[in-house]
């Protein structure tokens, strides 16, 4: 991924660690969940009223599938967790993606133009193909990944400049889980709370 897509990471550090929830949308059409996302980022990254960043957080909060992520990064220490600390993990994660990745996204995609290139439907997967000008960064290939979950479609993936932000957090989550532990995951996630 090249260094102009980086900051696009920020957003998807949604990524590095976010959670699941249901976005205001037509259950039928993945776009609208992605221009659900993209407006609530805009309002983010323009308001100082704190009622209204609740509200954007909320919504960007609801357009992922963060349990799903969750599992995915975890892989099979996620198997081994009880129901009560996958919920644990999940909400610490969340916590991680409404304090920093959202601000950092919302702070990046200020005066961005984005386009909706393409829209492909299977099976109750979509993908939502968009093209971010930044004034700085340039164009970035942004492709969000959702799939169609109890009659909502949430993002399970997003795609920056071709690289899967999810195989992205799972390969460093792993990576933590292989050389440290499922604990010094959890410290690092609550240390970058600290910052």
């Amino acid at each position: 991924m090249g260094a102009r897509a980086r900051p696009v990471l920020c957003l998807c550090v949604l990524a590095l660690w976010g959670l699941c929830g249901v976005a205001d949308k037509e259950p039928s059409d993945p776009a609208a969940t992605v221009q659900s996302l993209l407006s609530a980022v805009s309002v983010l990254s323009e308001t100082k009223d704190p009622k209204a960043e609740a509200e954007a957080v909320k919504r960007i909060s609801g357009t992922f599938d963060v349990v799903g992520l969750s599992r995915a990064c975890l892989q099979k220490t996620w198997d081994e967790l009880s129901g009560e600390e996958r919920k644990n993990f999940v909400s610490l994660f969340k916590e991680v993606l409404e304090k920093i990745a959202y601000p950092k996204s919302a702070k990046f995609f200020k005066d961005t133009e984005v386009e909706v290139e393409e829209i492909i439907r299977e099976n109750g997967k979509a993908e939502v193909s968009t093209l971010v000008v930044h004034p700085e960064e340039g164009e970035v290939e942004v492709g969000y990944c959702l799939e169609l979950l109890d009659g909502t479609w949430l993002i399970e993936d997003i795609l920056l400049d071709g690289v899967s932000l999810r195989l992205d957090l799972r390969s460093q989550t792993q990576k933590i889980l292989r050389e440290e532990s499922y604990e010094e995951l959890k410290r690092r996630l609550r240390e970058k709370l600290n910052e």
